[in-house]
């Protein structure tokens, strides 16, 4: 853990670096272990590069796997690792203040509706933010306040060929998920695009629909 932690703020120096992006798709360690280091990791940062605010400070960000968070099914262990679903709620529980931001993986794994869909957008937003998702035997998840809207980004994908094509998003979904959030006054700090080379090849269509309702 430290010599990882150490790597990480040597990289951050060397390159000028903004902070570090954690891209979490593995559940071998125990949800408390991979808190245990996000925690080490932002105290560093904060002694290696000290900051007057919170929002000057070195951003560590997560990546992960929309099943993280999931209401429809048990939360495990934060001591006991090997399960996806669900993976995320004990690491939030635990180091929350330590991230920055949450940027969810809006692109793979089924999640209670068609995937690139505005329903299937609205799903996963509903489940991170532990608010009332589409399965009405499945509430909120108790002892997990969920992830603030000012700190969650959605992944999108940037053209059929960036990955699984029946996730990609037309311009018309995000759109329209766009405008549910305005509507219903609900806060999202903004969208991950995977990537920037597949969103230039599609002639900028989903940037383009990230930055506009």
């Amino acid at each position: 853990m430290t010599n990882f932690v150490n790597s990480l703020i040597e990289i951050i120096g060397w390159y000028s670096l903004d902070g570090v992006d954690l891209d979490i798709e593995s559940y071998k360690a125990a949800p408390k272990t991979v808190a245990d280091t996000i925690i080490q990791l932002r105290a560093a940062l904060d002694k290696s590069y000290p900051s007057a605010t919170i929002k000057d400070r070195k951003q560590i960000v997560v990546s992960p796997e929309n099943v993280a968070v999931y209401q429809g099914t048990g939360v495990p262990s934060a001591t006991v690792g090997g399960n996806a679903w669900n993976y995320f709620v004990p690491i939030i529980n635990l180091c929350d203040d330590a991230i920055d931001y949450y940027q969810i993986q809006a692109y793979n794994n089924w999640y209670g509706a068609t995937g690139g869909t505005f329903e299937y957008f609205k799903e996963v937003y509903m489940n991170w933010r532990n608010l009332q998702g589409s399965l009405s035997w499945a509430g909120p998840i108790k002892g997990f306040n969920g992830v603030a809207g000012n700190k969650l980004r959605m992944g999108v994908l940037a053209s059929t060929s960036a990955g699984g094509a029946q996730y990609y998003a037309q311009p018309t979904a995000i759109k329209a998920f766009m405008n549910f959030l305005k509507t219903n006054n609900l806060p999202l700090d903004g969208f991950m695009m995977w990537d920037s080379n597949w969103d230039k090849l599609n002639g900028f269509a989903i940037s383009n629909a990230t930055t506009q309702v």
